[in-house]
């Protein structure tokens, strides 16, 4: 991540997209102690889920009906979720 890139910051479970290099998560907190893999069943896409994050394929699923590409992050909570700068240093 030696290039600009942007970090989520959130008290809630997420999900983030694997492979992407444009955001990610600092200080990981509880939710993000237990993650899975999970693979949109509609496309090749693959996000890493917070455990408590249960709904996340139904999210990827309105993305492909409302024909929306699938952003580089997906939070369980938008209201309690910031995306900033990051000065990680990465």
């Amino acid at each position: 991540m030696d290039i600009p890139h942007k970090q989520v910051l959130t008290t809630y479970p997420l999900a983030i997209k694997k492979g992407q290099a444009r955001v990610h998560v600092r200080n990981p907190i509880p939710w993000h102690a237990k993650t899975e893999e999970i693979k949109c069943p509609k496309c090749e896409a693959v996000f890493i889920v917070d455990e408590g994050f249960p709904k996340v394929l139904q999210a990827l699923e309105a993305q492909h009906k409302n024909q929306e590409e699938h952003p580089d992050f997906i939070p369980s909570e938008p209201t309690w979720t910031k995306l900033c700068e990051c000065d990680c240093g990465r």
